[in-house]
């Protein structure tokens, strides 16, 4: 938090980081959140800060749901900005995505997690997502190529009228799908057995373009949402890597 902020915040609600998700989380650190129309971005090891949408004169709908809903209410209330710390109080109108516990703690490095539990958790929310109703995502070798082919013709079926534009208007919620299909792939393929061949073939196909467009975008000034799904790309590009 800058001396700015400190000193244009009037009114400001504290919270707990148990009401964002950890797919959020591993979005914010993904993006810069500083260049979000909010300000804001993480408080050393402890939490997050953003202003709320009035102070910023914008809607924030594309923002993850987590966020986006607390963010409203605190503008709908006359809050200038929102702190979500590890100790923060739960408001109840919130939805809560982690027991209390040190564990917490660790979604707030800047760097990639290293905890077993935290990569757990992120597989678990990722097949939530996938998931139909009460009918579970397929963990195979099959059903991933399916995934992952899906996801690079969409990909490539986007980008060939758009050569120019690149990916970046690309819909948050579409890349959000192909972050929660890399997610599984990652934890599940099996370079031994040859049954994951088609998955790891795909994967290795659409890290490429991915690639390609990551790399071609360095200097290109993107817009707030462009940023997320930038920021997305980039993720999914680090899930489909190939170890070394």
């Amino acid at each position: 938090m800058t001396q700015t902020d400190i000193a244009t915040c009037q009114k400001m609600l504290v919270t707990t980081t148990r009401h964002i998700s950890e797919r959020t989380i591993s979005l914010l650190r993904a993006t810069d959140p500083y260049k979000w129309p909010y300000g804001g971005g993480p408080i050393g090891k402890c939490g997050f800060f953003y202003r709320t949408m009035e102070r910023n004169g914008c809607s924030g709908t594309f923002l993850p749901t987590d966020l986006f809903e607390v963010l409203s209410w605190a503008a709908d209330n006359e809050y200038d900005c929102v702190t979500f710390s590890d100790i923060g109080p739960v408001i109840e109108q919130f939805a809560v995505y982690r027991e209390p516990g040190p564990y917490g703690d660790a979604l707030m490095w800047a760097q990639p997690p290293q905890h077993l539990e935290y990569e757990h958790s992120q597989r678990d929310a990722a097949l939530n997502a996938l998931s139909v109703g009460e009918r579970p995502f397929e963990v195979s070798p099959p059903n991933m190529a399916s995934a992952l082919t899906a996801a690079l013709e969409t990909v490539d079926r986007y980008l060939k009228p758009r050569e120019k534009e690149g990916l970046w208007n690309f819909p948050l919620a579409g890349m959000q799908w192909i972050a929660d299909v890399a997610t599984v792939y990652r934890d599940e393929r099996d370079y031994k057995t040859g049954r994951w061949d088609e998955s790891i073939a795909a994967a290795a196909r659409l890290h490429r373009l991915l690639n390609f467009e990551l790399e071609r975008s360095k200097n290109v000034s993107l817009d707030l949402q462009q940023r997320l799904v930038h920021g997305l790309a980039g993720q999914i590009r680090y899930l489909l890597q190939e170890p070394l």
